[in-house]
């Protein structure tokens, strides 16, 4: 992409403050503690090494044992992610897998899990590129559709937009009034015109709706600081609220929106070039 956006690894996200359980520890008693401090996972210890992990979704505080060899899961490299992993990258990986440990010389030095995906710098990276289509969207809307108020853009809609645009004129600082449209008013101006969903990429209007709506819902709990993963226990289709998967599908839908619009020759980051002026 031509501008520099805000990159997020797996280092940044995960949690650092890592606590272990001894491979002594009874299971119910891990049970408890995990089900207290809020952990979804911890990884187990033996002789000052790590040896496995446990998470809470494998023991109750009704299982018997000395020891917690039975429940843990041994810490293989499946289990094992790098911290420079990029952000698409560990949603991928989370898809697989709802926990993965960073390492360092024989030691766990962090652990990240889905829940991972709701902290701050989840929200700047999407936050980011985001705001970044957003830019794209309306200068497309502006090369294709100069007439976007005829769209079916609301009466209320375009009052909102006009209220700002006059705000920002008072203060002198006005740009086009298009700038102060919501991005789910984008998303009705470039569903309702051919010549920007297909250039947006999308075969159809329907599927351009669906996955620009994806985008309006996702973008407003990064703003309004609401989960960005809903579900942190499940994939599957029927799920209720979003999961990992969606939200690397909606970040996939964002990323490839982007290229098809640069691809296009829409770059809202470029300089205008100066204009000449004639000698006197």
């Amino acid at each position: 992409m031509p501008r520099d956006l805000y990159d997020c690894t797996a280092a940044e996200l995960a949690t650092h403050s890592v606590v272990s359980l001894d491979d002594n520890m009874a299971p119910s008693d891990a049970a408890t503690w995990l089900d207290e401090n809020g952990y979804d996972a911890a990884p187990v210890y033996a002789d000052d090494e790590p040896i496995g992990f446990l998470h809470k979704d494998d023991v109750t505080t009704d299982d018997d044992g000395d020891t917690l060899d039975d429940h843990l899961t041994p810490l293989t490299i499946n289990y094992l992610i790098s911290g420079d992993a990029a952000f698409p990258t560990v949603l991928d990986a989370l898809i697989e897998h709802p926990v993965y440990f960073l390492g360092g010389h024989n030691h766990v030095t962090g652990i990240l899990t889905r829940a991972d995906l709701n902290t701050a710098p989840a929200r700047i990276y999407l936050f980011d590129r985001i705001t970044y289509l957003e830019e794209h969207l309306r200068e497309l809307i502006l090369d294709t559709t100069p007439d976007w108020k005829n769209t079916p853009v609301t009466v209320d809609e375009l009052e909102d937009i006009q209220d700002r645009y006059e705000d920002a004129q008072a203060a002198n600082v006005a740009l086009d009034e298009l700038h102060y449209a919501q991005f789910s008013t984008l998303e009705t101006i470039v569903t309702n015109i051919k010549a920007c969903w297909e250039t947006c990429g999308f075969s159809t209007n329907g599927t351009a709706e669906t996955r620009l709506h994806d985008i309006t819902g996702l973008r407003n709990d990064v703003a309004h600081a609401n989960l960005l993963v809903e579900n942190t226990d499940s994939n599957d289709f029927l799920t209720e609220g979003r999961t990992t998967e969606n939200l690397y599908n909606t970040l996939d839908t964002i990323t490839d929106v982007l290229d098809n619009l640069q691809e296009a020759g829409y770059d809202p980051g470029a300089a205008q070039p100066a204009q000449s002026h004639p000698e006197t």
